[in-house]
């Protein structure tokens, strides 16, 4: 097998787990020069170290071949024309520090065909989902208790929908990476390579619809050291619905639900979750990345419409006040007093002034306009809502749309992230009407 995604998986075997400051540049890796002593000037990122391959920049040509063989942080030097100056001196080239690559970094700096979701942003959905992937891998290597039955932990299963510029699937495949400690068997061996993969005890299944965008993601995510987490990740060309059906109907599958988390970055979010929640195990994980609220609130929508066993646990603003961190958003169906007001007293205006400038559940002991008093919970209920065709002319659900206030997270966009409801739990919500 000598396909060419995989190649750079020959050099995982080499140096598997060393720190990468002790040992010196190789064929393949990405570096990031910067002058010294510093200038306001932006690093140099170079492509692929190969032999033979030079940087030409306007303070000379810098040879890769420099390069390779040096540690992080020694020093490379451009060369310049051999001609003397007027005064008669050899030209100096520019001497520029040699770095390692971060995450981050490659992120920022790697070709793009398509927006990426940058570092700040990626780093905070990955926090959101919780992962703990080194207790997983150490529920598989313990022995079942049970000795006559062999138990077989689940597999922590996530699927992302809008693979584009990999950023996200990268880090995603990094917080991932401590579940599949053992490396995988080289790729000449293509029946061991298929069994590895089919114990894996964590997998990232991502999903573009552009086979050209998932094809780019695939080469962006390969060249980072080496194609490191490459093992970890599955590429379809798909859209979630079909995809999370075949899934389903396999006989590897049975029908059961098999996804312990899913993140939704795609412009229609709210018409996929009707299928995308079948997929889901209890108790796990909906994220939706979108650049706007409302997209948020098509799918809060949508879940209340439709009934779907989802609840809606947060929605938080990434890169709030233009700087990296995020705020959280408040954003539900509210029922007003019955009796109270009209239906534009209980509309937009008078629902998002409830509480004044104070945070969730800080009113004060005077009713407001929208019937929420200081015992709150008494006259707010989120049960599901009637399908449209159910209810009357009058408008009986209003909607909360408003950022917390001294509420605080760590871009741009919004996240909505709901949470799989039991079976039980759903009857019981529905119940409650």
């Amino acid at each position: 097998m000598n396909h060419p995604l995989w190649r750079p998986l020959r050099h995982l075997h080499a140096f598997r787990r060393h720190i990468s400051s002790s040992r010196p540049f190789i064929p393949g890796d990405h570096v990031l020069l910067r002058e010294v002593p510093p200038r306001n000037t932006s690093p140099i990122f170079t492509r692929p170290l190969k032999p033979g391959r030079r940087i030409e920049t306007h303070r000379g040509l810098i040879l890769h071949d420099d390069i390779i063989g040096k540690y992080p942080r020694e020093l490379v030097s451009s060369q310049l024309s051999r001609r003397r100056s007027q005064d008669g001196k050899e030209p100096r080239g520019t001497n520029y520090r040699i770095h390692e690559v971060k995450l981050e970094e490659y992120v920022r700096l790697s070709r793009r065909l398509v927006t990426p979701i940058y570092p700040a942003d990626a780093a905070l959905i990955v926090e959101l989902l919780d992962l703990h992937p080194g207790a997983l891998h150490q529920q598989h290597l313990q022995p079942s208790e049970d000795s006559e039955s062999e138990h077989v932990p689940p597999k922590l299963e996530i699927l992302e929908a809008g693979t584009g510029h990999g950023a996200l699937t990268l880090y995603l495949a990094r917080a991932l990476h401590a579940a599949n400690a053992h490396l995988p068997p080289p790729p000449s061996d293509p029946t061991a390579l298929a069994t590895w993969k089919g114990t894996r005890p964590a997998i990232l299944h991502t999903l573009d619809i552009s086979a050209r965008y998932s094809a780019h993601a695939q080469a962006t995510i390969t060249t980072f050291r080496h194609g490191l987490y490459t093992p970890t990740i599955d590429f379809h060309v798909s859209s979630p619905s079909p995809w999370i059906r075949a899934a389903l109907a396999s006989p590897e599958r049975g029908g059961k639900s098999f996804l312990s988390h899913v993140i939704l970055d795609l412009p229609n979010a709210d018409a996929q979750l009707a299928d995308v929640v079948k997929g889901v195990r209890d108790d796990g994980t909906v994220v939706v990345f979108n650049p706007s609220v409302t997209q948020i609130l098509d799918c809060l929508e949508r879940v209340k419409q439709e009934g779907l066993a989802l609840e809606l646990e947060k929605v938080v603003e990434l890169g709030a006040g233009g700087g990296s961190g995020g705020r959280e958003w408040d954003c539900r169906f509210v029922k007003p007093r019955a009796g109270r007001g009209s239906e534009a007293d209980v509309g937009g205006e008078k629902v998002m002034e409830e509480s004044g400038s104070g945070s969730e559940g800080d009113v004060s002991g005077e009713e407001t306009g929208d019937g929420v008093d200081a015992e709150g919970e008494k006259e707010v209920r989120e049960p599901q809502a009637k399908p449209t065709s159910e209810r009357s002319g009058q408008k009986e659900w209003a909607m909360v749309c408003r950022p917390k206030v001294g509420e605080r997270i760590v871009g741009g966009g919004f996240v909505g992230v709901f949470r799989k409801l039991r079976e039980a739990s759903k009857d019981q919500s529905a119940g409650d009407m």
